[in-house]
């Protein structure tokens, strides 16, 4: 009886298992079935982790790119997050999310890649996005990948006027940055 009810939990277990397909990163499929894992299997994403500084406006930038597997509905990929700092030119923390996990809504989180890899994008949720700080970020890399260059394309069509009297000063740069890796 022991005999049978082993070989009955071993099958029970072979067929709830589920095999998890893995596809490169820059795989394009319309619909990814569940188990699906976009894989950086190429390191198209490595050149952009590590820290990177800059300055814009009076305003100092230290982003930690670090990569992170996402899953969303059952679908897994590799994307990037980026933590940073901001600080004013006196040295005033403006904004630190530096110590925050992943998958909280100030840590800007990976989307894609663009047209022909050049750029990748990610998007951004800000302290005050209710109005107007969110938007898509861009970032690519210098052909040696000692530079790399950032802006944030800004969302800022659909404000309450009742809930924001003003649009929110954007804390990122909407204008191309350039930025040292450290």
């Amino acid at each position: 009886m022991k005999k049978i009810i082993i070989g009955l939990t071993i099958i029970l277990i072979t067929l709830s298992c589920k095999a998890q397909q893995i596809v490169a990163l820059e795989t394009k499929l319309d619909e990814a079935p569940v188990g699906t894992y976009f894989k950086d299997s190429n390191g198209l994403l490595t050149k952009y982790i590590g820290t990177w500084k800059g300055t814009y406006e009076n305003k100092n930038y230290t982003f930690i790119v670090t990569p992170y597997k996402k899953e969303f509905r059952g679908v897994f990929s590799d994307i990037l997050s980026i933590r940073y700092l901001i600080t004013s030119n006196t040295g005033v923390i403006l904004q630190d999310t530096r110590s925050l996990p992943d998958g909280n809504n100030l840590v800007i989180a990976g989307l894609y890649f663009g047209k022909n890899f050049g750029y990748y994008v990610l998007s951004y949720i800000g302290e005050n996005s209710q109005c107007g700080q969110t938007g898509d970020l861009f970032i690519s890399t210098s052909k040696d990948n000692k530079q790399m260059k950032l802006y944030l394309a800004a969302y800022q069509d659909i404000i309450d006027g009742s809930k924001c009297p003003k649009v929110a000063e954007q804390i990122l740069p909407t204008k191309s940055m350039l930025l040292n890796k450290q």
